[in-house]
């Protein structure tokens, strides 16, 4: 029997006709737009810290680029010279006097420096290329609407595209630890919905951490991975102020947040547990005030193990 995880009671048939099941048709409808107008709000809160973290390598590239376009004309200069040299000496076979060295044009063009600095500049280019697709291929697979098929997930992967197209929410108040298990089993999963989670919670924890790091000091953000079977871990620790006992049975609930107004919705854990939970897994957190919090996010490693909820409402029925 499929396992109830959302905050309203199973269907149970009404005696006074199929409104009943037109109304939790329809609740299911509206679950769904909430849970993609989330999904949508989240990557226009990153856009911009998207904007500046494309910008910052191409601004590099494009001088590294320009770099390369004088030297290699410095160079072609160089060459031309050299083949006119070897054409006079050809003519005069070796006549003295006004032939010109061949050094004087090198030092004058600095060819040493030249050799060392242009593989650096090149390496550094294709270094800023390989920044800017990577932040574009996790925004495109975050964006993405997703498929209505269960898929193998490597959660080491999604981990990193989701840190790399959060970064500007990190990289200013945390320094980032990682300690990934390397031969973690596949997680059958809806991945977009997974990926949900993880930024969910990631963007909670750094914002946690920029609440009480200053500017000469960094907070702490550590993303761990385990296999302890049949479970896959994700541990996700900060080092903000820790969750006060007052508000601990609350961080799950609907609506619930601690932000200022305009700055949260307090849907993003609500629909992480729900998430969690339709994919037969389990989310929950250790906090300690004045030290940090540690959330645990638990998937089953095995579909056998998994009982996936399938989607009731595909992504077609969403306006």
């Amino acid at each position: 029997m499929e396992k109830n995880t959302g905050n309203h009671p199973p269907f149970v048939a009404d005696l006074h006709g199929p409104d009943r099941r037109t109304d939790v048709s329809q609740h299911g409808i509206q679950e769904k737009r909430r849970a993609v107008a989330m999904k949508l709000e989240a990557i226009g809160q990153l856009a911009a810290g998207i904007a500046h973290e494309i910008n910052t390598p191409i601004q590099f590239v494009g001088d590294n680029l320009r770099f390369l376009g004088d030297s290699v004309q410095q160079l072609l200069a160089i060459i031309e010279q050299q083949r006119d040299l070897l054409e006079e000496y050809r003519r005069e076979r070796g006549g003295a006097g006004n032939q010109p060295d061949p050094n004087a044009f090198a030092e004058r063009a600095n060819l040493e420096y030249l050799f060392e600095e242009i593989p650096t500049a090149v390496q550094q280019a294709l270094d800023g290329i390989g920044r800017v697709s990577h932040i574009v291929s996790a925004m495109k697979e975050l964006s993405h609407p997703g498929t209505e098929e269960i898929t193998l997930v490597d959660l080491n992967q999604t981990l990193e595209k989701i840190l790399t197209l959060c970064r500007n929410e990190w990289q200013y108040s945390c320094n980032l630890e990682t300690d990934y298990t390397y031969d973690l089993p596949l997680v059958p999963c809806f991945a977009d919905e997974i990926q949900q989670v993880f930024l969910n919670v990631i963007v909670n924890a750094a914002q946690a951490v920029r609440d009480v790091a200053g500017d000469l000091h960094k907070g702490t953000l550590h993303v761990t991975t385990r296999y302890r079977q049949p479970w896959v871990e994700v541990l996700i620790r900060d080092s903000g102020p820790g969750i006060p006992q007052a508000i601990r049975d609350q961080v799950f609930l609907p609506f619930f947040t601690t932000k200022e107004t305009g700055k949260g919705t307090g849907q993003g854990l609500s629909l992480a547990k729900s998430a969690v939970e339709k994919h037969g897994g389990e989310i929950a957190f250790q906090t300690e005030e004045g030290k940090g919090t540690t959330f645990f996010i638990r998937l089953p490693a095995t579909q056998s193990d998994a009982k996936i909820s399938t989607r009731e409402h595909p992504h077609e029925d969403v306006a």
